[in-house]
């Protein structure tokens, strides 16, 4: 095997993790948050919204935190969107009693 090759393939040198590297704050986040259901309607039009709460630093948005009210079959699209184009992505399933109040952006690697 060439140098190259060795050099190519060689682990990134890396600095110790302290304390303050790992309890710090994180360079770049994405926190969505779910809560607040409120049911209206009443009947077959009866329906619930969620409040979703959106903070976060990363420069791909123009605004750093964010706050809408969402039907529950909005969660149900996304969730399809998510499933189709990521296999890193996961979302939760069930129905609008059991949506989970704190969406992880992720599982596993």
């Amino acid at each position: 095997m060439s140098d190259t090759a060795v050099a190519d393939t060689r682990r990134l040198n890396s600095k110790p993790q302290d304390l303050t590297d790992a309890y710090g704050p994180p360079s770049n986040f994405l926190e969505i948050d779910i809560f607040n259901p409120q049911t209206v309607g009443v009947g077959r039009a009866r329906f619930t919204t969620y409040e979703v709460r959106m903070r976060t630093n990363l420069p791909i948005f123009k605004l750093k935190e964010s706050c809408v009210r969402r039907r529950y079959s909005d969660f149900e699209w996304l969730k399809n969107e998510l499933e189709r184009d990521s296999k890193n992505c996961w979302a939760p399933t069930g129905s609008e009693r059991t949506l989970p109040t704190h969406v992880p952006a992720g599982r596993g690697n």
